[in-house]
């Protein structure tokens, strides 16, 4: 039985480890590279028309897509941060969960981000939500799990369950999904600037930080 055990555990910690080497792969292929087979760009602009159509709501001049899910969303989170601290005055940024209709993959965790913030809890349990879906394996979309990990977190279940429930959960569900479609987003995290760019980071973040605070004060690539 003994046996038995640490063999399970020998290949549970085998798994994860390949799925952290093909996560780290997966972003130095498709970010840090300029362009994929797929087309996949480190920055984008919209045609004037499709700015004109933008779901984008007034004010959000920067716009983190993320993922509870995304590995690299949580390393970057204390440089979002700092980002966030260099903007120019009255500019502000903000972070939507990555979300599709079907809410699969890693759009799975969007009901959580929408419910939390809802509730004025998600910022402060964020990097919680992240330690559960990266490193504990846990599936914050399945009910039990996610009842286990709000009790964990000393969220009320019952008051987390009826707001999951509200008018303002399902439009900013709505809201997301909106935006990630208009803007193909296909990767995270992506960074949205002026309704018009679509940026991924193509080097340390300290650099693409200063690229994303030039396309917002002006409004036009480096060249």
């Amino acid at each position: 039985m003994k046996k038995r055990i640490l063999l399970i555990l020998a290949y549970t910690i085998f798994i994860a480890v390949i799925s952290s080497l093909i996560t780290t792969a997966w972003f130095h292929y498709f970010v840090f590279n300029n362009a994929d087979n797929s087309g996949q760009q480190a920055l984008v602009s919209l045609s004037a028309d499709k700015v004109a159509k933008s779901p984008i709501a007034d004010g959000e001049d920067i716009i983190e897509i993320f993922s509870y899910g995304c590995h690299f969303c949580a390393v970057n989170e204390k440089n979002v941060s700092e980002l966030e601290k260099r903007l120019p005055a009255g500019k502000k940024l903000v972070r939507l969960h990555f979300n599709l209709d079907k809410q699969g993959g890693l759009a799975r965790f969007a009901p959580v981000f929408a419910t939390l913030q809802v509730m004025g809890l998600e910022e402060a349990h964020r990097e919680s939500a992240y330690q559960a879906v990266i490193k504990d394996k846990v599936d914050l979309g399945d009910p039990a799990q996610r009842t286990a990990w709000l009790e964990k977190n000393n969220i009320n279940v019952d008051k987390y369950n009826t707001v999951s429930q509200s008018a303002e959960v399902k439009a900013r569900m709505d809201y997301m999904v909106r935006v990630t479609q208009h803007y193909n987003i296909n990767a995270t995290p992506s960074f949205i600037v002026n309704k018009k760019w679509v940026a991924l980071q193509d080097g340390d973040f300290s650099s693409f930080a200063d690229k994303l605070i030039t396309l917002l004060e002006t409004n036009r690539a480096a060249e």
